[in-house]
């Protein structure tokens, strides 16, 4: 594999058409060696085989503060240990950024349903404490925003799909597991008019729904993501319909319901 990270702790995924996408800590902007080898910029380059020919594009993740224009160095201590032939000297070169930058790195990416997930170290800017940090995006090609950080210590996350959960890994003695992305609790009810005076008349219950995942065959980071149903077969014809949703927040963690979309097949 003719490697794209120069060595940093990288986060790979395969797309839907098969291209092999890496997420890098590229250290161009800092002395990573200070910064438990993370960085404010997180590369990202993409092959069709995940053998050769990556190109980089645009980065995943850019956190830089303001660069100076002064060019600093620091030592990495594997390079010509480990790759004489690529790397000819342990000193690296980068460009010093003011204020101190926040830190990511050692990624790990997950896409469910289409929404791309990135998680790793997070190393705040005035502060020595670690925890894991994670990021979101609507495409891999698009930046990730930041959504949330857990835990405590250096991480090293990975983060995986099993039997209908997520788990979230890490080198430190607590590791992760959710349900996924849905926002719990989330009912909902719909209600027809069957007498055209513009009154909804007769209503469905009131019905918790839930999305569903599960396994897309051929990829390991790539789930399939089934919308939350409610069957209204048993509801009469009419001329008017009416959703309501009720959201009832049911857990200890920080959430931020969205709603996409919503969508009636009659028949």
């Amino acid at each position: 594999v003719k490697d794209p990270s120069h060595g940093s702790d990288a986060g790979f995924i395969r797309d839907l058409q098969g291209n092999m996408h890496v997420i890098i800590e590229d250290w161009s902007p800092i002395n990573a060696s200070k910064r438990s080898w993370d960085s404010p910029l997180a590369g990202h380059a993409v092959s069709p085989n995940g053998l050769n020919n990556f190109k980089f594009l645009k980065p995943a993740v850019d956190n830089r503060t303001k660069p100076t224009g002064k060019v600093a160095t620091y030592r990495h201590p594997h390079w010509l240990k480990e790759d004489p032939k690529r790397f000819k000297t342990n000193v690296a070169e980068y460009e010093v950024h003011e204020p101190k930058q926040e830190a990511y790195g050692d990624w790990a990416a997950i896409c469910i349903g289409g929404q791309y997930y990135l998680f790793g170290d997070y190393d705040e800017a005035n502060s020595h404490r670690m925890s894991v940090g994670w990021f979101t995006s609507s495409s891999i090609n698009e930046p990730f925003k930041w959504c949330d950080k857990i835990g405590n210590g250096h991480p090293d996350p990975d983060v995986a799909f099993a039997e209908g959960q997520f788990y979230l890994a890490t080198q430190q003695r607590t590791d992760y597991v959710s349900p996924g992305p849905w926002v719990e609790s989330v009912s909902a009810r719909v209600g027809v008019d069957t007498t055209n005076d513009g009154k909804i008349n007769q209503w469905t219950d009131w019905t918790e729904v839930k999305e569903r995942y599960d396994y897309i065959k051929g990829f390991s980071k790539q789930i399939k993501r089934t919308p939350a149903t409610l069957n209204l077969a048993k509801l009469p014809a009419g001329f008017a319909f009416q959703i309501e949703l009720k959201l009832t927040d049911t857990t200890a963690n920080k959430s931020k319901p969205i709603i996409e979309s919503l969508q009636l097949d009659l028949n």
